[in-house]
C-alpha cells in the first residue's frame, strides 16, 4: 500500500512540475485548466476551475499538497456537467442554447433541493449582463455544481439574519433620525411661530401706541381748535350783544312809532280820493309795513312785505328793502341752523354752519353758532367713535370673547355697552351670556348694533345705570387691560353724553315754549 502511495506522489509531483513552468511551486487556474484538459477530454471551463480551487485550495492558487483533492473536485464537476448539459438540452426545446430565467431557477432548485438559496439566485438574476434575457448553460454551470451543504445554508441564514438585523437597525436609526428631524422642525416652527407672535405683538403694540399718540395729538389739536373757535364765538357773541343793544336803541329811535305810522298810512290810503293819491299813500304804507316787519323780525311778514314792496316797485328811500332782505336771509340761516341742530345730522349741521359763515352772519348768530359748534364737536366725536367701532379688528373682539374669567373692568364695560343696546343688567351678570352676545354676527353682531344705535333711542334709566357703572374707571386704566374694551368704553360714554344733551335741549325747548305761551 505504501508503494502505491509513493507512486501516486511521484506521479503527482511529476505532473505538477510539468505545468509549474516558472518553478513557483503553485499552479494558477489557467495552468490547472490546462492540466485537467490533458487528463479529461473536453476539460471544464475556467470558472469551474476557479470555483473548484476556491472549494479545495487555501489561496487563489494550487500547491502540490492540494492537487489530488483539486483533481477529485474537478472530476465531480466534470461528470455532473455532463448530466446537467443533457438536462439543460431537455429544457431548451427551441434549441437556442438558452432557457428562460424561470426554467433556469427550476433546474438549479431541483439540483440543490432543500439547500436552494433564494438569496444567491436573486443576486445572480440582478447581476446578469442582460437581466430578463435567456439564460445560457455557461451562466449557471458553476451554480449547479456548487451544491451547498447544511453548514453553508446555516451560514447563509445567519448572514441573512444579520443583514435583516442590520437593515432593521438602519431603519430604526433612520426612523429615529426622521423623528429627531421632525422634532427639530417642530421646535423650529414653534420657535418661528413664537418669534412671529412676539413680533406681531410688538408691531401691534407699536401700532396701538402710534394710534394712541396720533389720537391724543389729534384730540389735543381738535381741543385747541375748539377752544379757539369757542373763544372767537364768545367774542362774536359779545360783539353781537353790543351790536344788538346799539341796533335796538337805533331801532327804538327809528321805529318807535312805526306801528302807529303804519296804521295812519293805512287809514290815509283808504281815504284817498284819486288813484294817484292812493298809489302814493300805498307806497308810504308799504314802507311802514316793511319797517314793522323788520322790527318784529317775523319771517312770514318779511317775505310777504318784501314781495309786495317789489311788486309795487316802491322807491327804497331809506334802504329798508336791502336791510329787510339781509334780515330775511339771516333769519333763514338761523332757522336752518336750528333745524340742523334738532335733526342732529353731522353733514346737515356742518352745511348750516358753513352757510352762516358764508353769508357773514357770524356776529348776528354768534349765540346760535356757538351752540351749533359745540353740538358739531360732539357729533364728530360720535362719528369718530362709530368709525373706530367699524375699524375694530375681529381678533380684538374675539379677544374679549376668549376670556374665561375676564378682568372686572372688561366685564363692567361690556355690561354697560349691552345696557345701552337694550339688554337687562341681570342678563350680563353671567359672563357666558356676554360671550354669546359678543359672538353674534350679521344684524345681531355687536359692531353693527353699536354703529346703528341712535342716542335718542336709548332708555334714560339704562343710560344712567351704565354711567354709574363706568364712573369707577378711567380710559387709560381700561386701555392698559384691553384695547377692545377701551373702544366700547369710549362709545358708551359718548352715547350717554349725547343722550343727556338731547334731553337737556328738549327740556330747554319745552321751557322756552311754555314761557312764550305764558307771555
Amino acid at each position: 500500500m505504501g508503494e502505491l502511495l509513493t507512486n501516486r506522489s511521484d506521479v503527482l509531483k511529476e505532473v505538477f512540475s510539468q505545468y509549474d513552468h516558472h518553478a513557483k511551486d503553485e499552479l494558477t487556474p489557467i495552468q490547472v485548466q490546462m492540466l485537467y484538459g490533458d487528463l479529461r477530454m473536453g476539460s471544464v471551463s475556467l470558472p469551474q476551475v476557479v470555483a473548484a480551487m476556491k472549494y479545495v485550495c487555501v489561496t487563489g492558487s494550487c500547491v502540490m499538497s492540494e492537487l489530488y483533492n483539486l483533481l477529485q473536485e474537478l472530476d465531480r464537476r466534470y461528470f455532473l456537467l455532463n448530466d446537467f448539459r443533457w438536462e439543460f438540452s431537455m429544457l431548451d426545446r427551441n434549441q437556442t442554447d438558452c432557457i428562460s430565467e424561470d426554467k433556469a431557477r427550476w433546474m438549479v432548485q431541483a439540483v440543490h433541493g432543500k439547500y436552494f438559496s433564494k438569496r444567491k439566485w436573486e443576486y445572480f438574476v440582478t447581476h446578469r449582463p442582460a437581466p430578463g434575457s435567456g439564460v445560457s448553460f455557461a451562466e449557471i454551470e458553476v451554480m449547479l455544481c456548487d451544491i451547498p451543504n447544511r453548514m453553508e445554508t446555516l451560514d447563509e441564514q445567519n448572514e441573512a439574519e444579520k443583514e435583516k438585523d442590520a437593515k432593521l437597525r438602519r431603519q430604526r436609526l433612520a426612523d429615529e433620525e426622521i423623528e429627531r428631524e421632525k422634532e427639530r422642525l417642530r421646535k423650529e416652527r414653534e420657535e418661528q411661530r413664537r418669534r412671529k407672535d412676539e413680533e406681531n405683538k410688538r408691531l401691534e403694540g407699536e401700532r396701538i401706541r402710534k394710534l394712541n399718540d396720533d389720537e391724543e395729538r389729534r384730540k389735543e389739536e381738535e381741543r385747541l381748535r375748539e377752544e379757539e373757535e369757542l373763544r372767537r364765538l364768545k367774542e362774536l357773541e359779545e360783539k353781537q350783544r353790543l351790536e344788538r343793544e346799539r341796533r335796538q336803541k337805533e331801532e327804538e329811535e327809528l321805529y318807535k312809532d312805526v306801528e302807529k305810522l303804519a296804521r295812519d298810512a293805512k287809514e290815509e290810503e283808504k281815504n284817498a280820493k284819486n288813484e294817484e293819491d292812493q298809489r302814493r299813500l300805498r307806497h308810504k304804507r308799504l314802507r311802514y309795513d316793511l319797517k314793522v316787519a323788520m322790527k318784529t323780525r317775523d319771517t312770514y311778514k318779511l317775505k310777504y312785505t318784501i314781495n309786495e314792496f317789489k311788486t309795487e316797485k316802491v322807491e327804497d328811500k331809506d334802504m329798508d328793502l336791502i336791510k329787510a332782505e339781509k334780515l330775511l336771509k339771516e333769519l333763514g340761516c338761523r332757522d336752518d341752523l336750528k333745524r340742523a341742530m334738532t335733526h342732529r345730522e353731522l353733514e346737515e349741521l356742518a352745511r348750516a354752519i358753513e352757510t352762516v359763515k358764508k353769508h357773514g352772519f357770524e356776529v348776528e348768530l354768534s349765540k346760535e353758532l356757538l351752540e351749533a359748534n359745540q353740538l358739531l364737536t360732539r357729533l364728530r366725536r360720535l362719528e369718530r367713535i362709530r368709525h373706530e367701532i367699524l375699524q375694530l379688528k375681529q381678533s380684538t373682539v374675539a379677544e374679549i370673547r376668549s376670556y374665561q374669567s375676564p378682568p372686572q373692568v372688561v366685564h363692567t364695560v361690556m355690561t354697560s355697552t349691552f345696557l345701552l343696546l337694550g339688554h337687562k343688567e341681570k342678563e350680563t351678570k353671567i359672563w357666558k351670556t356676554v360671550q354669546a352676545l359678543v359672538g353674534k354676527t350679521g344684524k345681531e353682531g355687536l359692531k353693527r348694533r353699536c354703529i346703528e344705535c341712535k342716542p335718542d333711542k336709548i332708555n334714560v334709566t339704562d343710560a344712567k345705570r351704565a354711567q354709574a357703572l363706568m364712573d369707577k374707571y378711567e380710559l387709560d386704566e381700561i386701555r392698559d387691560v384691553s384695547a377692545g374694551a377701551a373702544t366700547f368704553y369710549v362709545w358708551s360714554i359718548t352715547m350717554i353724553e349725547e343722550l343727556m344733551d338731547i334731553i337737556a335741549r328738549k327740556e330747554e325747548a319745552a321751557a322756552a315754549k311754555q314761557t312764550e305761551e305764558t307771555s
